[in-house]
């Protein structure tokens, strides 16, 4: 499916790159959006349900390593520093690939991604 109205397209890469202008919280901004268009537009519905499903996956990732840190008394951080960081890259990776997918008009699908929003 190829999308040209330039709105949708500038609206989706914005669900995309709210993982990065959002800060700690990064689902408010594709929530909003999605919320708002996604009955009007099926590509926003689409990009706006991977980018919320992406966020969601992040954060409950982050919450369990938290966690395993926590209950390994400090030691699981030995394990979860270095997984931090390989995942922070494929985090850019991702946001990256998924803003250029938007722009061309095309959808995409995060790998690894839980589909918590059906």
């Amino acid at each position: 499916m190829y999308i040209d109205t330039k709105t949708e397209k500038i609206l989706a890469m914005i669900l995309h790159l709210s993982g990065f202008l959002n800060g700690t919280f990064p689902i408010i901004i594709p929530l909003i959006i999605w919320l708002l268009k996604k009955d009007e537009s099926y590509f926003i519905r689409e990009h706006g349900k991977a980018a919320l499903n992406f966020q969601l996956s992040i954060l409950i990732l982050g919450a369990v390593a938290a966690l395993f840190v926590f209950l390994t008394i400090g030691l699981g951080a030995i394990v979860v520093i270095p997984l931090a960081i390989i995942f922070g890259f494929l985090y850019i990776y991702f946001i990256v690939i998924a803003t250029l997918a938007a722009y061309n008009g095309q959808l995409y699908r995060y790998p690894f991604s839980l589909e918590i929003i059906k």
